[in-house]
């Protein structure tokens, strides 16, 4: 009988210090690390959120940026991170679904060292040409890319970069051959646009409305990567639009915690990023850089990982993609 009470007695402690964990989290500042340099797609993401749970919580939400290796390391620092739910990633297409096929090791293992809480935003990329090649309309570049196979170049951030796979699986459904030119870092890419260095680049909406509007005689931008149109270039049509139908690739942002986050603690997470997406604060803030705010649950944004992860792992293996 003594042992019955005493088994019972501690099931009671644990369900109720779980209970107390849930209640009390957070009641410490939140850590929010983004694996790339400040300024960049991510920043506004990360800052929108730590505004957002600060307000809601009262805790500061502090951003962090730890860049390097292609979001390696910022996303090795959150994996290897006490499971607490007080360091937290901003994880988006690299990390997740193109590196895991793209590296023969990788020091995390997505949805067991580093795990999905919830989307928070997508974007569409768009299809850039600059002064090296003239052309104001699709059909015009299409046709200057049929007419010199093999000629034409493209501009990626780098071997395996979203900026890379998007155009490749473009080139694929298009049915034409171009050129890849590999640059280390999107800044580059842009300078050597606008410089009439190369001819096409797949820009992320956020990175490319800036030098889009300020370079409107020099760049111009032909297609967008997404199914629907965006607030931000209204006169710039889909390629889905444009005869690729389906075409449909966006780069997307989100958040993640270290695997082993008790399950209330992603649970709490979840919700109130879904909170942030369904108010007004959030929505406006991002929707300004070209993003389209969209929240999931934490099974649903794992689900998506998944099919993304599989069309990227084709390509990269078709291609016979490595890094260097």
């Amino acid at each position: 009988m003594k042992t019955f009470v005493r088994f019972f007695v501690l099931v009671a402690l644990a369900t109720a210090g779980f209970a107390v964990h849930a209640q009390a989290y957070p009641n410490k500042p939140i850590r929010i690390i983004v694996p790339f340099p400040a300024g960049g797609d991510l920043e506004p993401v990360a800052r929108g959120l730590a505004d957002h749970f600060q307000s809601a919580w009262g805790q500061p939400g502090v951003v962090d940026f730890k860049p390097g290796a292609n979001a390696i390391v910022g996303t090795e620092f959150v994996a290897k991170a006490p499971p607490d739910g007080y360091t937290l990633l901003i994880c988006s297409v690299g990390a997740m679904t193109i590196n895991p096929h793209l590296y023969a090791t990788l020091p995390y293992t997505v949805e067991k060292d580093i795990i999905p809480v919830s989307l928070v935003a997508t974007t569409p990329m768009v299809l850039i040409t600059g002064p090296k090649l003239p052309v104001k309309t699709f059909a015009e570049f299409l046709a200057a890319v049929k007419a010199q196979p093999g000629k034409v170049s493209f501009a990626s951030a780098g071997v395996g970069n979203v900026t890379h796979l998007v155009a490749e699986l473009f080139i694929r459904q298009a049915g034409v051959t171009m050129v890849h030119v590999p640059y280390k870092g999107a800044q580059a890419v842009i300078a050597d646009l606008l410089g009439g260095h190369i001819e096409m680049y797949f820009n992320p909406l956020p990175s490319a409305r800036g030098y889009l509007k300020a370079n409107a005689g020099k760049v111009t931008p032909l297609a967008l990567t997404s199914i629907a149109r965006s607030p931000i270039l209204p006169e710039v049509p889909t390629l889905d639009e444009l005869g690729l139908k389906g075409f449909d690739v966006n780069s997307w942002f989100g958040l993640c915690a270290p695997g082993g986050t008790p399950k209330d603690v992603i649970a709490k997470l979840s919700a109130e990023v879904q909170r942030a997406a369904a108010g007004p604060a959030l929505r406006e803030r991002l929707q300004a850089y070209g993003m389209n705010v969209r929240a999931n649950t934490p099974e649903q944004f794992a689900a998506e990982i998944r099919n993304e992860s599989a069309q990227w792992a084709k390509i990269i293996k078709d291609k016979g993609i490595r890094t260097e």
